[in-house]
């Protein structure tokens, strides 16, 4: 029987080695019965909370409680600032993206030959629209 072992049965069933496994209790007894002196104090700690729990008056709901909740994990906290900074770092890019887009366009004078390029015409309506002779 492992040290651990013995605390775990312990804290589970309590002070009275009649409520301990069976299958484990001889050896969790012999166990108690090696290392006495460093599990007394736990052992009477257990034998007083298997008291006050038969006891049956306020005590020991309020032990059990406060044993239960500080078995419990802690609780995690969301960060919720972390997606709504996401968010608005998107929405800025976005913004910026679609400002600058007009700086992505060539100059004025490749703009017109793509804009000629796209829309076939009569050759008439180029050289008009270019202004000479095309």
């Amino acid at each position: 029987m492992t040290e651990e072992r013995f605390y775990q049965i312990l804290s589970a069933y309590g002070a009275n080695p009649e409520r301990w496994p069976a299958a484990e209790r001889a050896q969790a007894e012999a166990f108690a019965a090696r290392h006495r002196s460093d599990v007394l104090a736990e052992l009477e700690a257990e034998a007083e909370l298997d008291a006050m729990l038969g006891s049956g008056d306020g005590r020991a709901s309020d032990l059990l409680e406060r044993r239960i909740l500080r078995s419990l994990p802690e609780p995690a906290v969301w960060n919720w600032h972390a997606p709504a900074m996401a968010a608005a770092a998107a929405l800025v890019i976005g913004v910026m993206l679609g400002f600058s887009s007009g700086a992505l366009i060539s100059p004025a004078d490749e703009v017109e030959t793509y804009y000629a390029d796209a829309f076939n015409g009569l050759d008439e309506d180029w050289v008009d629209w270019l202004g000479g002779d095309a």
